[in-house]
Formats: C-alpha cells, sequence, structure tokens
C-alpha cells in the first residue's frame, strides 16, 4: 500500500526514517519544511510504502528544483529513497509524471553500496554530486578512551593541545559569529557556500546544533551537525584566518565535543561526510580528508547519485547547457 507524507503520518514517517540503517536528516518530515523555504524549492513531495500489517517499510522525500529555464524542473531526493525496492521506485516516478508539466528526471542518491535493478526505467549518472561518494564514519558507541586510542597521534595531541591553551567549546544560537568566521573560510579556501538566510533556516531544524570555539571570549572557530535519531552529521566547518590563533588547534577540540555531544545524544555514528576517493589523491576534498582522518574511523562509498529520465530531449539539452556553465 502506498501513502503520501501528510500532517497525520508525519510522526510515524520521522519514526521510520530514524530507525532505518538507511535514514538520515536528509528524510524527516523535518527537512521537508526546511527545503519548502528555499528559493526555487517551493515543493516537497512525500511518498510512502506500508506492508499488509500497515507497517511503513519504506518512504521517500522528493524536493522540486528549478532548472532556470522557464518552468522546466526535476525532483531531488537527498540520500533517498529510504529502502528504494525497485516497485518502490517504479511508484513514485508514475507519481512525479502524472502531470501535464512532467519534471525533466529525478535524481536520487540513497544511502546504498549496490546498483539498484532499474532496466525497466531511463537512467543516466548524474550530472552533478549533491552528496559526496565517499564519507568518514566514526563508530561512537566505544568508550571515549577507545575512540581517543584508535585516532591518528596527531589527532589527539591536537585536541590536547587545544585544551591546555584553554580553547573553550560552546553551543550558540547566534548565527552572525559564524557568518562571520565562514566568510573567512571561503575567501581563504575558495570556494562558495550558502546565503546567510540558509543557515539560518537549517538552524531551525529541530535536530541541528551550531558550536563555536572561543579563546579569550573570541570566536575562531564554528561547526554546524546535525544529531538526527542514531546519526550525528558533520555539516559546516569554519575556523578563523588570523595567524594568532591557528595554531591553538581549536577546529580539533570543537569536532571532539561535537563527538561528545553525540554521544550524549545516544548517537551511534557520527559522520565527518566527505573525503576524496581512493583513487584521487588531488580530489578537491584531500586537503579537509587529512584533517578528518586524524579522528580514525571507517571510509563508507555508496553509489553515486542516478537520474531516472522522464523527457529525453529536454533532459539533453539540460545536461548541455550544465557542461557548458
Amino acid at each position: 500500500m502506498f501513502f503520501e507524507l501528510n500532517a497525520d503520518n508525519a510522526d510515524a514517517w520521522d519514526n521510520f526514517v530514524l530507525s532505518h540503517p538507511q535514514g538520515s536528516v536528509h528524510q524527516t518530515s523535518a527537512w521537508a519544511s526546511f527545503q519548502k523555504q528555499i528559493p526555487g524549492r517551493d515543493e516537497v513531495l512525500g511518498f510512502g510504502m506500508k506492508d499488509k500489517q500497515n507497517k511503513i517499510i519504506a518512504t521517500c522525500l522528493c524536493v522540486k528544483m528549478h532548472t532556470g529555464f522557464g518552468d522546466k524542473y526535476w525532483y531531488y531526493s537527498p540520500r533517498g529513497p529510504v529502502n528504494p525496492t525497485p516497485e518502490f521506485i517504479t511508484h513514485i516516478t508514475h507519481q512525479l509524471t502524472n502531470s501535464s508539466t512532467r519534471p525533466l528526471f529525478w535524481r536520487i542518491d540513497p544511502y546504498i553500496t549496490k546498483q539498484l535493478t532499474l532496466s525497466h526505467l531511463k537512467i543516466s549518472p548524474a550530472t552533478q554530486q549533491y552528496q559526496p561518494t565517499d564519507s568518514l564514519v566514526l563508530d561512537i558507541s566505544q568508550s571515549e578512551e577507545d575512540l581517543l586510542a584508535q585516532m591518528k597521534r596527531k589527532g589527539r595531541y591536537n585536541i590536547s593541545l587545544a585544551r591546555k591553551k584553554d580553547v573553550q567549546i560552546k553551543k550558540s544560537k547566534d548565527l552572525n559569529i559564524f557568518w562571520k568566521i565562514y566568510q573567512e573560510t571561503t575567501g581563504r579556501d575558495g570556494f562558495s557556500g550558502h546565503e546567510k538566510s540558509y543557515y539560518e533556516k537549517f538552524l531551525d531544524l529541530p535536530y541541528s546544533e551550531l558550536f563555536i570555539a572561543e579563546f579569550e571570549g573570541t570566536p575562531i572557530a564554528a561547526a554546524i551537525a546535525t544529531f538526527c535519531g542514531s546519526k550525528a552529521i558533520y555539516y559546516y566547518g569554519a575556523s578563523t584566518s588570523d595567524p594568532k590563533y591557528r595554531p591553538l588547534m581549536a577546529p580539533y577540540l570543537l569536532q571532539w565535543e561535537m563527538i561528545l555531544e553525540a554521544k550524549k545524544r545516544n548517537c551511534t555514528s557520527y559522520d565527518f561526510t566527505g573525503i576524496a576517493p581512493e583513487d584521487q589523491p588531488n580530489h578537491e576534498y584531500a586537503g579537509i580528508s587529512a584533517f578528518k582522518w586524524k579522528f580514525g574511523g571507517e571510509r563508507h562509498t555508496y553509489l553515486p547519485a542516478t537520474e531516472i529520465i522522464f523527457r529525453s530531449w529536454w533532459y539533453r539539452l539540460y545536461r548541455m547547457a550544465k557542461r557548458c556553465k
């Protein structure tokens, strides 16, 4: 039996997502509400499947994404579907194409490692990877002592150094602190982030938390994480460019305190998210990967995103435009 997400079944939906190994914050009802507030993502559809005992066995959020070409759009399921069976995916494709203005395609990137059987559908590797294929995941069901023991020696040393220098970690609701440091980081490292309003809405999620590292009252590093079910996910980080503070190693203590917070909230895994694939030493994540690996953990590699094509001609045109851009 198939159903759609609504206010009456949102709690049951979230209970399923939070208890499933493939579930994450990206597929919760709160994430749907968050996405609806982002310009250009005004619609989020939620599809679910139940068994004969009326038990939820699969869910999927589909976020409407505008192409920038007139009224043309596509759908994206971040880290979804949860439990992506061929039957469930076929049902969703029928629902998404059941309109006069059909989407160009539907992109999926669930937490899976084996290829799905979708030979009955037109599919293609995604034009972009919004989610990293490789993540560093730390098993935090271990004791604090064991977590420290499995770290790289330099990781333990830097945490200890930050403590000795009296770096202080605190939770905060002041996005302005994060934003100021984040702008320093993007300018220094040469990447672009979201608008400030995006992070404001992100922090409104019931699972989000902002952490600040201070030295003598001056904020010198910041990070945003989510704590959702058994998964804690490190999302956004920033550190000052001031050479006076960088030797204090604040980001190491900041991550460690976030890991401890995840343990307090009964999470069993801490996901550092994107790291460079094993066969790509010059990948754009190479630098940040070296930092993350100092905490230990294991590499998790997922299948790249797949796009299910609904309108072939427009899809080819869209891909050409993306390549030119």
